[in-house]
């Protein structure tokens, strides 16, 4: 697998081959709980305001001004 260029800021991680390898191996149910916890732990770091935007997302409206 190539190597990304570093870039500033954020964050970045790899996933080797046998990570991947391993998630292939899952079953769809096995997937889907893999699916729930990531969506369970991402919620437990979520700020209020990040919770304020994402509930606008939900309801379809902006979160920020738009470019004229």
């Amino acid at each position: 697998m190539a190597e990304m260029p570093e870039q500033p800021g954020g964050f970045s991680y790899t996933v080797s081959a046998e990570q991947l390898q391993a998630f292939a191996r899952l079953t769809d149910v096995e997937r889907l709980q893999w699916v729930e916890d990531a969506r369970l732990f991402t919620l437990l770091g979520r700020t209020p305001h990040t919770a304020e935007l994402q509930e606008r997302l939900r309801r379809g409206e902006r979160i920020g001004q738009a470019s004229s």
